[in-house]
C-alpha cells in the first residue's frame, strides 16, 4: 500500500510558468494595462512581418514590456523611452508592409483586370496566325505533291530514254566488239598462224578463236573447209592453193574490220544523241529529286509552324479561361491583407498608441492645492443654492 503523505509536508512548488502568469498579472494590475491591450503588443512584436528582429532581440523586447511601455509616459526614464520608440518603429514597419502588401495586391488586380481585353486580342491573333499557318501548309502539300509526280515522270521518261538507247546501241556496241576483236585476231592469232610462230596444240588454239570469227565473214564453202589445215601448216609448207587460202582470209577480215569502222562512223551521231538524251533525262530527274527534298523540307517547316501556332492558340485560350479564376484569387488576397492591416490597426496598433502616451491617473489627493480649492467652493456654492 502507498503510504499517506505526512501531515506537515510542503506542497510542490508552483510551477514557473504559473509563477510568472501570476507575475505579470499583477505587474499589468499596478500599472493599470489590460491583459488585452498587453497581448495587443506581444502579437506585434511577434509579428511575421516583423522578420528584421532576431530571437534574441524579440525575446528581449517582450522581455521588457511590463517595465517599458507599459509604464505611463510621465513615469518613463531615458531607457524605457528608447524601448518604446524601439516598439514604435516596429509598428510603423509592420504597418508600411502591411499597406504595401494591400497595394502590391490591389496593383495585382488592376493588372489582371486590364489584362483581359489583351488576352482576348492574343487569342484572336493566334487564331489568324494558325489560319495563315494551316493554309500555308496545304500549299505545301500541293507543292510536294506536284514535285513527287515530277519525279515519277523524270524517272518514266529516263526509262524509256535508256531503253531507246540500249535498242538503238544494239548494232552499234555490236559493231563495235567486233571491230575489237577482229583487229586483236589479225594482230594475234592470224599473225600468229600466219607466219608459223606457233605449232601444234598452241596453234589449234590459236586457230579456233580465228575460225569463230572466220565463220561470220561469209567466206565460201571451200574455204572454209580449207582453213583447218592451211593455217596450221608453215609457211615453207604451203602450196599455191594454201597461200591463196591464208590471202584471202586476210583481206576479208580486213575488209571486215574497214565496214566495221564505217557502220560505228556512221553510227555514232546517233549513239551520241541517244546519250546526250539519257544525260538529259538524268540532269532532269536531278534536278525534280532536289526540288522534291525542297518541299519536302519546306512541308516539315510549315508543319511544324503549324504545331507551335495551335500551341500558343490553346495558351491563350487556357489564359482567358484562367483569367476570372485568377481575379477572384487576387481580389481575395486583396481584401485578405486589407483586413490584415484593418485589424492591425484597429487592435494592435491602439493598443500601441493607448499605452505610448498614457499618463498617470492623478488622485484627488495628488491634485494642486488651487484645484482642490476650487471643487470645495463648488460644492459649498451647490450646498448654498440648495438652502
Amino acid at each position: 500500500m502507498v503510504s499517506k503523505v505526512q501531515k506537515g509536508t510542503k506542497r510542490p512548488a508552483q510551477e514557473p510558468a504559473a509563477s510568472e502568469a501570476k507575475k505579470l498579472k499583477e505587474m499589468l494590475r499596478k500599472h493599470g494595462v489590460t491583459k488585452s491591450t498587453y497581448d495587443g503588443i506581444v502579437e506585434a512584436i511577434q509579428h511575421p512581418l516583423a522578420e528584421n528582429l532576431t530571437d534574441s532581440v524579440r525575446q528581449m523586447l517582450l522581455a521588457m514590456l511590463p517595465e517599458g511601455l507599459c509604464v505611463p509616459e510621465d513615469k518613463r526614464h531615458e531607457a524605457q523611452l528608447s524601448y518604446v520608440n524601439m516598439v514604435s518603429e516596429i509598428f510603423e514597419g509592420i504597418l508600411k508592409k502591411l499597406n504595401d502588401n494591400v497595394a502590391g495586391a490591389a496593383a495585382e488586380v488592376a493588372r489582371i483586370e486590364a489584362s483581359k481585353s489583351g488576352l482576348e486580342l492574343r487569342v484572336t491573333e493566334c487564331d489568324e496566325a494558325l489560319q495563315a499557318a494551316t493554309t500555308h501548309a496545304v500549299e505545301c502539300k500541293v507543292k510536294l505533291a506536284d514535285a513527287t509526280k515530277a519525279v515519277l515522270t523524270c524517272k518514266s521518261n529516263l526509262g524509256d530514254k535508256e531503253k531507246l538507247q540500249k535498242e538503238g546501241d544494239v548494232a552499234f556496241q555490236a559493231a563495235k566488239a567486233e571491230k575489237v576483236a577482229l583487229e586483236g585476231a589479225l594482230s594475234e592469232d592470224f599473225r600468229l598462224l600466219r607466219d608459223g610462230e606457233v605449232e601444234g596444240a598452241l596453234a589449234d588454239t590459236h586457230f579456233k578463236k580465228l575460225e569463230v570469227l572466220a565463220s561470220n565473214l561469209d567466206l565460201e564453202a571451200s574455204l572454209m573447209s580449207a582453213l583447218p589445215t592451211c593455217m596450221v601448216k608453215k609457211p615453207a609448207e604451203r602450196g599455191s592453193f594454201d597461200t591463196m587460202v591464208v590471202a584471202q582470209l586476210q583481206d576479208k577480215l580486213a575488209k571486215r574490220v574497214a565496214d566495221l569502222v564505217e557502220i560505228i562512223q556512221s553510227g555514232e551521231p546517233s549513239a551520241a544523241a541517244r546519250q546526250q538524251a539519257v544525260d538529259s533525262a538524268a540532269r532532269d530527274l536531278d534536278a525534280a529529286k532536289q526540288v522534291q527534298q525542297q518541299e519536302a523540307e519546306a512541308l516539315q517547316a510549315a508543319t511544324d509552324l503549324q504545331k507551335a501556332c495551335e500551341g500558343r492558340r490553346a495558351e491563350a485560350l487556357l489564359n482567358v479561361e484562367q483569367h476570372e479564376p485568377q481575379l477572384t484569387a487576387a481580389k481575395k488576397t486583396m481584401v485578405d491583407n486589407e483586413i490584415e492591416r484593418d485589424v492591425f490597426q484597429d487592435h494592435n496598433l491602439v493598443c500601441f498608441k493607448t499605452l505610448q502616451n498614457r499618463q498617470t491617473e492623478m488622485k484627488t489627493k495628488d491634485m494642486p492645492e488651487a484645484r482642490q480649492q476650487l471643487e470645495i467652493a463648488a460644492h459649498l456654492g451647490t450646498a448654498e443654492a440648495g438652502a
